[in-house]
């Protein structure tokens, strides 16, 4: 059965919420897996009580406490492992819980600041070890910070995070269990921001196993010279020598085939009745490059519980069919996705004069206009999700909070919404991009041909090629050439890098719990999305890189910037984001952020909605037990923003295998 609920029915579950790590007293006695009691007894490991830290995080499972036992079987289409990495939060120094309606301590036990937030400490979780029984401590954070992150040679750079008042933080650590933060302005999204991503994961590594990996920096060992391989061997899901603070830890990995993690003997959580976690013994991860065949094995209940790499709605009669020979349940998560798969253009494009084109609201609305959505929603989503034009999240927090926020946010989803290929002929035609040589195709003003190329990867999904299929035949209907053009995911990066696509299909915008946290999308301060040398040039600012290289073109700086044009709509975003990400009061921080959605319906959209916040299949067997469904998700979920990492966020460290 397909078990799914409206959001705001489920809102009122909040207070019921039951696997979010809650602020429980540890209990007086600990308990252990079999196969860790067996390695006590021989002497290979110390007591229990000796190996978690002073304080355990005490973890309530989702329905009831779980059995020990059992291997958790699980697929990847990528020979990085990045599904993987999104399961485990252990590296994290703060986690979101509650469907990321809220944040609490990780390794960092607790925090607290002075009245402005220009003063943080964090508090360590003392007694907790890495996976090789060394202790963790401050000395960790700070070997990451000094000799990583302030080391201009590393490929780490200093987080936004650690920026206020476009001047990086002071951080030091006074003893063994703190850390503390000294900005010159206030900083008070510190917190939420140290729960983004999953850390030494997909986001910012922030902690390290020192102890290892001085052994291969340059400044504690003659044997090297370079970082090359510092960067290798901290890559702990290809290096099963790395200590881990994960729930499982990897040990074997065989290159674009397999990947065996098991138990942490001391991972630093246990549950309500003291049982030290995990539950499952072991995480067998197999690559398959082809989704489709990841896709078989499932209907052959060859898998436990699977999310990512993900699966599309495209596939949910099949799945749905195939439940009870696959001895599995099919769930549906929301995807939080403002967008679904949505389209870019390059502002800081190469070409003159196609970034005169690109840069014109009409020509941007023209297309969006001439996007048959309903098509889209009715052949790709079985008339799920919602049709967008394109909005931030439609679960992040300053939507909710006011009836203002509800109104602009429907605004911006609805802005150029309409199918109508006529009016959007009316405005290329107003706007001087018309056919000038007779041969059908419309032209730049300038005469030239325009052609609008769709770079996306290779690999991409089923869904998101049909979605780039069915644009380029709506705009070719409104005369607009429009190429497709498939490449190498390396080369995509590229393009990336270099500031060098034309149109980009790539991720969705969904992000995070509110447009603060990790607003990339809504104002450009990195090189990745649709304005990557302005935001090359914000990524800059406060490091030692801001004012160098000021002699070079842009896309000969690293990384690739330029200024944004004084007055345009990038520096109003980019001064307005300066501003909120130092404002203490929260009410005064989602005014700033409505005005930056404003900014984007007045001379938007720089980004190009389809079908937004459609659900995502999660296949779970049967002996499955503990994950969550839709009921127990107070927002319903939202898988695919990184920010709020799933499955992770659902502590699958609680999870366990009926045997």
């Amino acid at each position: 059965m397909i078990r799914r609920s409206s959001v705001f029915t489920v809102l009122v579950m909040i207070g019921l919420l039951v696997f979010s790590a809650m602020a429980i007293a540890a209990p007086k006695k600990y308990n252990e897996a079999p196969m860790l009691a067996e390695k006590v007894a021989a002497g290979l490991l110390p007591p229990v009580e000796e190996r978690l830290p002073e304080n355990p995080m005490v973890i309530k499972p989702l329905h009831g406490v779980g059995q020990y036992g059992g291997t958790w079987v699980r697929f990847e289409s990528s020979p990085t492992w990045g599904a993987l990495r999104m399961i485990m939060y252990g590296h994290s120094p703060i986690r979101w819980v509650d469907d990321a309606l809220g944040i609490e301590g990780n390794w960092v036990e607790s925090w607290e600041s002075n009245e402005d937030a220009t003063e943080w400490t964090l508090n360590i979780r003392k007694g907790i070890k890495w996976s090789d029984g060394v202790p963790m401590t401050s000395a960790d954070f700070m070997f990451w910070w000094e000799d990583m992150v302030l080391n201009p040679e590393m490929s780490d750079q200093v987080p936004d995070y650690f920026i206020a008042g476009r001047r990086t933080a002071q951080i030091w650590a006074p003893d063994e269990w703190t850390i503390k933060l000294k900005y010159v302005a206030p900083a008070p999204l510190l917190p939420d921001r140290l729960a983004m991503w999953v850390s030494n994961g997909h986001g910012e590594r922030l902690i390290v196993p020192a102890h290892y990996l001085k052994q291969f920096h340059p400044d504690y060992t003659d044997e090297y010279t370079d970082f090359e391989v510092l960067e290798e061997r901290m890559e702990w899901w290809v290096n099963p020598e790395c200590p881990v603070l994960t729930a499982w830890m990897p040990v074997e990995h065989r290159v674009s085939q397999k990947l065996i993690l098991e138990r942490n003997p001391y991972y630093w959580a246990v549950d309500t009745e003291g049982n030290q976690l995990p539950y499952i013994d072991r995480i067998e991860v197999d690559y398959v490059e082809d989704v489709e065949v990841i896709k078989l094995k499932l209907l052959n209940g060859e898998g436990h519980m699977q999310v990512r790499p993900y699966l599309q709605l495209s596939d949910l009669s099949m799945l749905m069919r195939g439940q009870q020979a696959g001895n599995y349940r099919v769930y549906l998560w929301d995807s939080g996705s403002g967008t679904g798969p949505m389209l870019y253009w390059n502002w800081n494009h190469p070409d003159d004069a196609k970034r005169e084109v690109y840069r014109m609201p009409e020509f941007r609305r023209a297309l969006s206009h001439a996007l048959n959505r309903e098509r889209m929603q009715r052949m790709l989503y079985f008339g799920l999700g919602t049709p967008t034009s394109g909005t931030f999240s439609p679960k992040a927090a300053e939507y909710g909070r006011t009836e203002e926020g509800a109104a602009i946010y429907e605004q911006w989803r609805t802005a150029w919404l309409e199918y109508n290929p006529e009016k959007a002929k009316a405005m290329l035609d107003a706007a001087g991009i018309v056919d000038q040589d007779g041969d059908g195709w419309r032209d730049l003003p300038n005469g030239q041909p325009l052609t609008v190329r769709i770079d996306f990867n290779a690999q991409a999904s089923r869904t998101d090629v049909q979605i780039n299929e069915m644009a380029a035949a709506d705009w070719e209907a409104i005369g607009v050439r429009t190429q497709l053009n498939p490449v190498d995911g390396s080369q995509l990066s590229l393009m990336d890098a270099n500031a060098t696509f034309d149109v980009h299909n790539s991720w969705e915008v969904g992000d995070g719990p509110n447009h603060l946290v990790f607003p990339q999308w809504i104002v450009p301060i990195d090189v990745s999305r649709w304005a990557p040398l302005n935001g090359g040039w914000y990524s800059v600012i406060g490091t030692d890189k801001e004012g160098t290289e000021l002699d070079k073109a842009p896309r000969e700086r690293s990384p690739v910037r330029e200024e944004p044009e004084p007055g345009g709509p990038v520096a109003r975003l980019q001064e307005l984001y300066d501003i909120a990400k130092v404002e203490p009061d929260q009410a005064k921080r989602d005014q700033l952020a409505l005005e930056m959605v404003k900014i984007h319906i007045e001379e938007g959209p720089f980004f190009l909605g389809t079908i937004c916040n459609y659900p995502r299949p999660v296949v779970v067997s049967n002996k499955m037990h503990n994950v969550p469904d839709v009921t127990d998700l107070p927002r319903g979920g939202a898988v695919n923003p990184y920010i709020t990492p799933y499955p992770a966020m659902t502590m699958p460290e609680q999870y366990w295998l009926e045997q």
